[in-house]
């Protein structure tokens, strides 16, 4: 028996390949930004993006300070002039907006559920490259609406981020016991899901263990496990 009817789908990790994304349009822009093409250097970018975007999910910065401050660092850490931050940033998000590659099952998942349930993407990353990239995939026809932190003032964990969805989409208290968020983090999507009061799929592939204070409804380690537990065939 089908258990959910709604589905709030993550991104990236989740339905997208973000990394292989990532590679990709980071290697382009560092080159027209005259900047080797190294593994160090996608080192140093990702360590900065990372610290960023775990300073933004405490809501201790903005999703602007995000995008400049990761080039930002990785300009310092090369000694090289930070003012260029923000250019290298506008190029990334345009660039990464060209990529959108899924995970492997994503498309065969999506147009499963979208037979027999309403899809929506909810999303952390930047409205440019992640609108561009949905754009760009065969799930595209599947999704019903995404909804981008960058573009609401608030993010995945935060109930004000939820409430807005479930006000756009005018969700019910009955309808809303038929939603599960579906993703891979456990900070933002399923932690998140439970301050929505949610139940949740934590998409895991690697199989590890969530901690006590993150406990998902459901747990996969296949995006056909997703659309089993949803669809009640597991």
């Amino acid at each position: 028996m089908q258990r959910y009817s709604i589905v709030f789908l993550d991104m990236d990790q989740t339905l997208f390949d973000f990394h292989a994304a990532e590679h990709l349009a980071l290697q382009q822009v560092l080159q027209r930004f005259n900047i080797d093409v190294t593994d160090e250097n996608e080192r140093l970018y990702k360590a900065s993006n990372q610290a960023m975007w775990r300073q933004f999910d405490q809501g201790l910065i903005t999703q602007q300070q995000v995008g400049v401050g990761r080039f930002a660092g990785l300009l310092a850490a090369l000694h090289m002039d930070e003012a260029l931050a923000a250019a290298m940033n506008d190029d990334y998000e345009l660039t990464l907006g060209l990529y959108g590659i899924l995970l492997p099952g994503a498309e065969e998942l999506c147009r499963r559920l979208s037979e027999k349930c309403s899809l929506y993407i909810l999303t952390n990353g930047m409205s440019r490259s992640q609108r561009g990239r949905l754009s760009r995939s065969d799930i595209q026809p599947y999704i019903r609406r995404m909804f981008v932190s960058q573009e609401m003032g608030c993010q995945k964990p935060m109930k004000e981020y939820f409430r807005q969805v479930f006000d756009t989409l005018e969700l019910t208290e009955e309808q809303r016991k038929q939603v599960i968020m579906v993703g891979d983090s456990l900070t933002s999507d399923i932690q998140g899901g439970i301050n929505a009061g949610l139940d949740t799929i934590w998409y895991h592939p690697k199989g590890n263990e969530p901690p006590k204070e993150q406990r998902p409804t459901w747990e996969a380690k296949s995006l056909e496990q997703i659309g089993n537990i949803i669809l009640g065939e597991e």
